[in-house]
């Protein structure tokens, strides 16, 4: 599962959740533009670490905003855990190992982690197959 498909799930998360809410990604900006409306989304950090020689953890950290200050539902946060709790990708639930909410600066945003197992699938190799070797009578070359 790469960083791109977690996020594209995230956002179908929110959307189908939330279908009255526009739902955009982080514009970068520290300071959102007070008259904006709905809900952000923005990948915090990914980190890909290794265990093993075949398995590694990915770590994905991702920050959910609420853009209104003053017109901020009582719901919100429970909505946010419903839809972030285990969201699909590709066919395959994954679910989210920590979900926090906060303010910070008098806007609400909830940060969400997933963490993957995954192992590295190396390509099986051809076996060695045995040598069958049967003695033949060599002809001459005279005959």
């Amino acid at each position: 599962m790469t960083t791109n498909q977690l996020t594209t799930a995230i956002a179908n998360m929110l959307t189908q959740h939330f279908s009255n809410i526009p739902i955009t990604p982080a514009t970068g900006t520290a300071n959102p533009n007070p008259e904006s409306k709905g809900i952000t989304y923005h990948l915090l950090s990914a980190q890909l670490t290794r265990e093993r020689s075949d398995r590694f953890v990915q770590s994905h950290a991702f920050e959910i905003r609420w853009l209104e200050t003053d017109n901020i539902p009582a719901t919100l946060p429970d909505e946010l855990f419903e839809a972030l709790e285990t969201i699909n990708v590709e066919g395959t639930p994954y679910r989210a190992t920590e979900l926090r909410w906060e303010t910070e600066n008098n806007t609400p945003r909830m940060l969400v982690y997933y963490t993957m197992r995954t192992t590295k699938v190396s390509e099986s190799a051809t076996t060695m197959q045995h040598l069958e070797q049967r003695p033949t009578a060599l002809k001459a070359a005279n005959e």
